[in-house]
């Protein structure tokens, strides 16, 4: 497993980044409810041996119910309930979602072992967070697929709705795609250890030095210019312009959700797409700078979002709109005279009022 972890350092160097590390993090409001899409990762080996996570909206699956159709009040009545029913609650969950994984094209693969969320978990978590809903707890498993397979695919509880699955093999380039209820990911080759071995030599020697950083700017003109890629930013998320939003963020963009979650830049990507393909549809959109500090071409930015989204009435179920606040903490990087988001950590997350446009 340390050869694969440094792998992921080889691949950001090649691809000509600087040592300043981030994580960052984004609110669910890419897609209605606001989005606790279920995020899948699975690491698989030459033999067919793999781990995965899957951090998903726990509550939700324990009432068999989608993430973006639940309502609040059930979920609330779990959590205030018993401990040990959510507990028996939990165990029938467990068993939904380990029969309703499928591990290759014809699922002979198995699992081998799960770590499940308990009730405990639950309400350790809960204790801490606000607001308490969603509840995105993760469950880990480890398995393999059957003998003499050469090819990758899973599939999902149906329940769980769309799922962005990130599948990666040592020394390549993770695969982030979005899996439709009832359907299979794509199937990706597994490569052999031959394969893996001739990468991982691939890499080492294509490794250079760490380029210099630019100039920095005033931080008058660094404010201009970051609140002006904000605006941009604003417009193409409530335009679905995917073309504009990619050229925001630096190719090892990553974000950390109010929940703890966090998700990559490919990761991300596939849910911008999602979102546009579900036509959830940002009605305002408003971020303003609150204070950024500046040093040798690196602007960490306190800012402060403002928008409103499709959502559900929790009193009718109806559609009806909801609006958010979100504070975070955005590193920004000057790359060829040009601010990029490399990171965004949500420091608080609230319900609001619509603000004006």
């Amino acid at each position: 497993m340390g050869d694969w972890i440094g792998s992921v350092a080889f691949r950001y160097l090649l691809r000509g980044l600087s040592v300043l590390t981030a994580t960052f993090a984004l609110s669910y409001a890419v897609l209605a409810h606001p989005a606790n899409v279920p995020v899948a990762r699975a690491k698989i080996q030459p033999n067919g041996q793999f781990e995965m996570s899957v951090t998903f909206d726990i509550l939700a699956f324990v009432l068999d119910q989608t993430p973006e159709l639940v309502l609040d009040a059930p979920m609330n009545a779990l959590l205030d309930g018993t401990q040990a029913d959510l507990q028996s609650r939990l165990e029938q969950a467990k068993n939904r979602f380990l029969k309703g994984i499928g591990v290759g094209r014809d699922a002979k693969g198995l699992v081998d072992s799960i770590t499940f969320p308990t009730a405990q978990d639950i309400h350790d978590w809960v204790a801490g967070q606000t607001p308490r809903l969603p509840v995105l707890m993760t469950a880990k498993l480890t398995g393999h697929f059957a003998l003499g397979t050469r090819i990758s695919t899973f599939h999902f509880p149906e329940v769980m709705g769309p799922v962005v699955l990130t599948t990666e093999f040592p020394y390549n380039e993770p695969i982030s795609e979005s899996i439709e209820p009832g359907e299979l990911s794509q199937q990706i080759n597994i490569p052999s250890q031959f394969e893996i071995d001739r990468e991982s030599r691939t890499i080492r020697d294509r490794i250079k030095g760490i380029p210099t950083p630019e100039p920095s700017q005033s931080a008058f003109t660094a404010h201009a210019a970051i609140q002006h890629q904000y605006n941009a930013w604003s417009k193409a998320y409530m335009a679905h312009d995917l073309p504009v939003l990619f050229g925001i963020l630096t190719p090892d963009y990553s974000i950390r959700t109010a929940q703890g979650k966090l998700i990559s830049h490919d990761e991300y990507l596939v849910m911008l797409k999602l979102r546009k393909q579900k036509h959830s549809d940002t009605t305002v959109y408003r971020t303003e700078i609150v204070r950024l500090t500046l040093k040798d071409g690196v602007a960490a930015v306190w800012s402060r979002e403002f928008t409103t989204d499709p959502g559900l009435s929790q009193k009718t179920g109806k559609p009806a709109p909801v609006s958010y606040q979100h504070d975070y903490i955005d590193l920004w990087v000057l790359s060829k005279g040009k601010w990029l988001l490399r990171s965004t950590s949500t420091q608080k997350e609230q319900i609001v009022n619509a603000p004006s446009k």
